[in-house]
């Protein structure tokens, strides 16, 4: 995990916007006006007559980018305390030497403010939509394969042209057609029997899994390559998979089980997507309203301009 100093630049960013001697003006009302008897009154925090309660900084820590949000709450919340007082510090020490009429500060306090205006909105939008019990049902009949939980097994056999290499200086990989030779004699004997966690545990070159025969548990779809959710999606339980080419080499996977969710356990998660879907449209729609200009050729990637080397000079 990142310390929080690496990790909070946008963040940051968008309180200067607010104006961070006032953190209570940026905050809902409910969190702004806590009963007294609230423990979110508690003060945890004070720097040269500016306090902060035990509500503002869990405020503070909801703003977090999501991934970063449990770890905040949890043993991370010691960084914070630190980074506050040296961020009210260097805020007040600004305002005195009058650095925020600076122009380039100005314009940037002003693009955050859009920033987090924008985002508002976005929220305001979101929350404005409609979602039918209609819709979500039609979601979920209509991706089956996104609401089934799958665990897998895997072997792993790296090649020497991966992508993604060991972190172990003695694992270089083989050649492609010499790894496919030895996984390919490994499936077979999976194929004709074979226990597939004992092979795993014999063969597999994932140092991560091997041990555990293979297992990957449930996959995540959106942290596993694209190549083994594929395979996985196509497999019954007990089936192994053709040879997978994939970052880290080549790969066979058994589908331990499947299991598909029930509409109750994903309709939170369905629900959000198509609010985000209709949100989206909408910003669209307002976007194309606006009649903003864009200039294409500006916008567009430079393209990649081949050069030769001079030709030396002769003397």
């Amino acid at each position: 995990m990142k310390p929080i100093s690496k990790l909070l630049p946008l963040f940051v960013f968008q309180v200067a916007a607010c104006a961070w001697p006032q953190l209570a003006n940026c905050l809902p009302p409910q969190a702004a006006s806590a009963s007294k008897t609230d423990p979110g009154d508690r003060v945890v925090l004070s720097v040269g007559g500016q306090k902060m309660t035990a509500a503002d900084v869990e405020k503070l820590i909801q703003a977090l980018p999501p991934n970063y949000r449990s770890f905040y709450s949890g043993q991370g919340k010691r960084f914070l305390a630190a980074y506050i007082v040296r961020m009210k510090v260097l805020s007040a020490e600004a305002s005195k030497e009058k650095l925020d009429q600076q122009p380039e500060v100005v314009k940037a306090i002003e693009t955050a403010r859009e920033s987090i205006l924008a985002d508002a909105a976005r929220k305001h939008i979101e929350e404005g939509i409609t979602v039918t019990d209609q819709e979500l049902r039609e979601l979920y009949q209509k991706d089956k394969t996104e609401s089934e939980e799958v665990r897998i097994a895997h072997i792993l056999i790296r090649t020497d042209n991966a992508a993604l290499k060991s972190g172990d200086p003695s694992q270089r990989g083989l050649p492609e057609s010499e790894a496919r030779k030895k996984l390919e004699d490994i499936r077979k004997q999976i194929l004709a029997g074979a226990d597939f966690a004992k092979m795993a545990k014999q063969f597999s070159e994932d140092a991560s899994t091997a041990a555990s025969g293979g297992d990957m548990g449930v996959i995540q779809r959106d942290r596993v390559v694209p190549p083994i959710v594929n395979a996985a999606n196509a497999l019954e339980p007990g089936q192994v998979s053709d040879i997978v080419p994939t970052p880290s080499g080549l790969e066979i996977i058994k589908v331990e089980e499947k299991r598909a969710r029930p509409f109750e356990e994903l309709q939170t998660t369905l629900e959000l997507q198509i609010r985000q879907s209709k949100a989206n449209a909408t910003i669209q729609h307002l976007m194309q309203e606006s009649g903003a200009f864009i200039d294409q050729e500006f916008f567009s990637a430079p393209s990649a301009k081949q050069t030769t080397p001079p030709t030396p000079a002769t003397h």
